[in-house]
C-alpha cells in the first residue's frame, strides 16, 4: 500500500468518526434541551415550596412565646380568681 493511500484512509476514518462525533453531540443537545424543559417548572415549583416553608422556623419560637404567654395568662387568672 502507498503512503498515500493510507493517507487517504486515515482522512476518511477521521472523516467517519468526526461525523459520529457531530452527530452524538447533537443527539446529547437535543437530550440536555429536553431534560431543561422538563426541570424549568420542578424549579419554579422548588421556589415556591421554599417560599411557603420559609416562616417554618419562627413556628418554633412562636411555641415557646405561647407557653410564656399560657404562663402568664394562668398568674393573672389566679390573681384575678383570689379576688
Amino acid at each position: 500500500m502507498e503512503d498515500t493511500s493510507v493517507w487517504w484512509v486515515a482522512l476518511a476514518l477521521g472523516a467517519v468518526v468526526l461525523v459520529v462525533v457531530a452527530a452524538l453531540l447533537a443527539f446529547l443537545y437535543r437530550q440536555v434541551c429536553a431534560i431543561e424543559s422538563g426541570v424549568t417548572p420542578l424549579v419554579g415549583a422548588g421556589e415556591g415550596v421554599a417560599a411557603n416553608t420559609a416562616k417554618i422556623r419562627d413556628l418554633l419560637t412562636t411555641a415557646a412565646v405561647l407557653n410564656q404567654i399560657k404562663a402568664e395568662a394562668v398568674v393573672h387568672d389566679d390573681y384575678l380568681s383570689r379576688q
